[in-house]
Parts: C-alpha cells; sequence; structure tokens
C-alpha cells in the first residue's frame, strides 16, 4: 500500500488562535513574523487497483488565510486524473478539506464515492453550521455521498475509520494497516507537531475544544503502540510523526 501526499498550497495561521498556548518550546515552527506557515493538500493511497483520496484540499482560494489550487496538477504529477479516484474519504467538512469535491456545480471527482461523517453531515448540511453556501455546494454531492455512521466502517482493504469528534461533530480519521504497521491519517485532529506534547491547546476552529482535547489525548496514547504512525493534515511537509520508544519522555520524530 502506497500513501502519497498530494499539495495543493498553504495556510497562514497564528498563535493566537490555539488557547492557552505557551510557544516558548515551539518557535522553532514559527517563520520571521511568528507565523505559521502549513501545507494544505490532500492524501492519495494505492489500495492494489483502487485508487482512495484521504480529504480533498482548499480549492481555488485565495486570501489572507489560504492559498491553494494545486491539488489538481499535484494529481496529474502523480500520473492520476480526477476521474481515476474511485473513494474519498473527507475527515471534516471545513473549507480546507472538501474544497475539490465540487466546482461550478459539478462532482470534480465524478467516479468517486464520498464517505463523510454523518454527524458532520447532520451539522453542516442539514443545521446550515457554516452557512447556507457550503451546505448548497454538499447538497450537490448528494449522489455520490456515503456517510459514515459507526467506528470502523471499513472502506477498502486495509483502510478503516475512526471516530475522532470534537474539531467537528462528526470528525473522522483513517487507519491504513498492513501487516503489523498502522497509519493513522487524522485530519485535524491535531493542527501541528507542538500539540504532540501540548494536547491541550484548543484550537479556535474547534466546535468542542474540550472533546478535541480528549480525542487528542486517545490518539496520542494509541500512538504509543509499536508500529503506529500519525499523520495529519498540516504539519511541515505533509510529514508522519512517530514516537521514539524507550526515552523516559514523549519524544516525536517526523518523516
Amino acid at each position: 500500500m502506497i500513501v502519497e501526499p498530494l499539495f495543493d498550497g498553504t495556510a497562514v495561521l497564528v498563535p493566537e488562535m490555539w488557547a492557552g498556548s505557551d510557544w516558548t518550546a515551539h518557535r522553532h515552527l514559527l517563520d520571521g513574523d511568528g507565523r505559521l506557515v502549513v501545507p494544505v493538500g490532500a492524501f492519495l493511497v494505492h489500495v492494489g487497483e483502487r485508487l482512495v483520496l484521504l480529504d480533498a484540499g482548499v480549492g481555488e482560494v485565495n486570501d489572507e488565510m489560504f492559498d491553494g489550487g494545486h491539488l489538481l496538477v499535484s494529481l496529474a504529477a502523480a500520473g492520476v486524473d480526477p476521474v481515476d479516484i474511485d473513494t474519498i474519504i473527507v475527515s471534516h467538512l471545513h473549507s480546507d478539506h472538501m474544497g475539490w469535491l465540487e466546482r461550478d456545480g459539478e462532482a470534480v471527482f465524478a467516479n468517486a464515492t464520498i464517505h463523510i461523517g454523518a454527524a458532520d453531515w447532520t451539522y453542516f448540511v442539514d443545521e446550515l453550521g457554516n452557512g447556507r453556501r457550503r451546505a448548497d455546494r454538499l447538497r450537490t454531492l448528494s449522489d455520490h455521498v456515503s456517510l459514515i455512521d459507526h467506528d470502523g466502517t471499513v472502506i477498502a482493504p486495509g483502510i478503516t475509520t475512526r471516530a475522532t469528534p470534537g474539531h467537528t461533530p462528526g470528525h473522522t480519521s483513517t487507519v491504513i494497516s498492513s501487516g503489523k504497521e498502522r497509519l493513522m491519517v487524522l485530519g485535524d485532529a491535531l493542527h501541528c507537531p507542538a500539540q504532540l506534547t501540548e494536547p491541550e491547546w484548543q484550537f479556535v476552529f474547534d466546535v468542542d475544544p474540550v472533546l478535541a482535547v480528549n480525542t487528542r489525548e486517545a490518539l496520542l496514547r494509541e500512538a504509543e503502540q509499536p508500529g503506529t504512525a500519525l499523520l495529519p493534515c498540516h504539519f511541515p511537509g505533509m510529514q508522519s510523526a512517530r514516537l521514539l520508544p524507550g526515552t523516559g519522555a514523549r519524544r516525536w520524530v517526523l518523516g
């Protein structure tokens, strides 16, 4: 099984977005202006003859936070056309994870089934949680959508979902298993490497901040198991993190 990062653009975040955060030990993550410039994108998973896309970038957005629009170019560089994608798992329905699902009222990945957490669909579409425009965009994709309504849903051989709510009500991570190795693709359950050691930091866009902290702490405990790596969407270089064993304290390595 092969997992490839697909770059779509960048997002600019500021430390004040994390409540109660002290960045003294994490200044190396900030640029010269004291900001975090993080990647935005998706991950392409090759499962036999199947092509699975995890998240869908921010799309053609250029504003004070996002500079996007490169996902289809990245996909082409990987030798893949949008019509080749047969499965998409969307971690949650914030704009930088669903941006390329729809374009001008049409599904960008015309042959793909789009798997979305049922609680996110309820919040963002049925209840207009982030406004009518986003809900209307998503409704155009209804024929492509399959809602995930229970934990541990098998999407493809070696690929299952994990309910990781808090950032959004139906936030869903993806567990990719091969032999004794597991890669947990976390969406926005973690936003930056600082949260590997500061899981109590609450992010401004967490819908349920307390639940998000509990989810993060549970994921970090799970990552202590041998053969387990974490892959959030916005880590530098879209790299995974793995706990270094036997150090007496939690130490993480990226890559």
